[in-house]
């Protein structure tokens, strides 16, 4: 018999911290945990993903997404990109880098690419089943958002009414495409003052001035998971009492 998994999603290297605590079957793919993250996190869904369970990695397959995204993909799995990296002189503002070494090291990972023994059509409980176990959630490989999960414990079916379902939780999640974590924080920056000279363009125009940082709205994020139940007629999370 299924269980219910009760987890903690916290996105990594952001404080104060945003985070969720949420329930879920035990028998659901991987591919639908992606799609509840989606929706308690706040984000729209427009990027690749991946987990990551101890030494099983769990790869969305690219398909509909941006190719430039699976690219950096494939480079950030490899040390020979991140020392790369390491010799740019970031802080000048520009970088350039050989593009042929690019193309070798794009080239070399993508010969090691071999039939995963997991997938995203793989259910929870082959590889999440015990209280207090960890894994992770990465999404949109440009900015490389990093959410931490938790296992905070493992409960029976008549125990619960209804899941997915959303408990608790802080903060709004980062606009999608805000240039990872700097970015970020220079927007909460620029939106706390009026007078700054990106205002107009980066708040007004872009990001919208009611965005709130600190909002979490619970109600409409429990609205949007109840639309999961039911797919094409039949009850998919549905849990009897």
């Amino acid at each position: 018999m299924s269980k219910i998994l009760q987890l903690k999603i916290v996105l990594d290297g952001i404080t104060p911290k945003i985070w969720r605590r949420f329930l879920v079957k035990d028998n659901i793919p991987f591919e639908d945990l992606h799609e509840i993250i989606q929706i308690v996190m706040g984000w729209d869904n427009y990027h690749l993903y991946e987990f990551k369970i101890e030494n099983n990695t769990i790869s969305s397959d690219g398909e509909g997404y941006n190719a430039a995204e699976g690219m950096f993909k494939h480079l950030f799995n490899s040390p020979e990109f991140h020392k790369m990296l390491e010799q740019q002189d970031l802080k000048k503002g520009s970088a350039s880098m050989d593009i042929n070494k690019l193309n070798k090291i794009l080239d070399k990972e993508r010969a090691k690419k071999s039939k995963p023994v997991f997938t995203i059509k793989t259910k929870l409980n082959e590889l999440v089943a015990s209280k207090g176990q960890k894994f992770l959630y990465l999404y949109d490989f440009g900015d490389n958002w990093a959410h931490i999960i938790t296992v905070e414990n493992v409960l029976d079916n008549k125990d619960v009414a209804l899941v997915p379902i959303c408990l608790e939780g802080e903060r709004a999640g980062p606009p999608e495409d805000c240039g990872s974590y700097p970015g970020y924080y220079e927007l909460i920056k620029i939106k706390k003052n009026k007078n700054h000279p990106e205002y107009k363009e980066r708040i007004a125009g872009w990001l919208c001035e009611d965005f709130d940082f600190e909002n979490f709205d619970i109600e409409e994020i429990n609205k949007e998971l109840l639309k999961l139940i039911k797919v094409d007629g039949r009850t998919r999370y549905w849990v009897p009492k």
